[in-house]
């Protein structure tokens, strides 16, 4: 586990950012010019944890959005048991928005480009390139 350290006003800074959602209220909040704030919110420690909090609480969102879609697709099964008048298009446009939903989740859980990458271009032959290995390749076939 890495633990990251945040200098207390840092924490303050960003607590109040994250309470509030922007910086000209976080400033006025604190007593700072905005410009105050904007540098303690651009500290990479300052980042990391405003980024690790928005992925926290969207994730935490994300379980109660999908309890939701499956209480309104338990109530529009309900309702159409109950009056038996229903359209298949109610029930299936519910069942698409929560399919497109699960799929979202799908496609964004998962990496789309690696964190690094290296990539290596070999451009020299066995005798090297230009006049000098033109000159060797033809030692060389003279000597088989």
């Amino acid at each position: 586990m890495n633990i990251q350290k945040i200098a207390p006003e840092s924490l303050e800074v960003a607590n109040t950012y994250l309470a509030t959602g922007s910086i000209t209220q976080t400033a006025t909040l604190l007593g700072i010019t905005p410009s105050e704030v904007t540098l303690y919110l651009d500290k990479r420690e300052v980042k990391e944890y405003v980024d690790n909090v928005f992925l926290d609480q969207g994730y935490r969102n994300r379980g109660k959005l999908f309890a939701l879609m499956e209480e309104i697709i338990e109530s529009k099964l309900e309702e159409a048991r109950e009056s038996e008048m229903y359209t298949s298009k109610d029930l299936l446009d519910v069942l698409a928005q929560y399919h497109k939903m699960r799929q979202d989740e799908i496609k964004n859980s998962k990496p789309t480009q690696p964190l690094h990458q290296v990539n290596v271009q070999n451009n020299v032959n066995e005798f090297g390139s230009g006049n000098y290995g033109e000159l060797l390749r033809k030692l060389h076939a003279s000597t088989d």
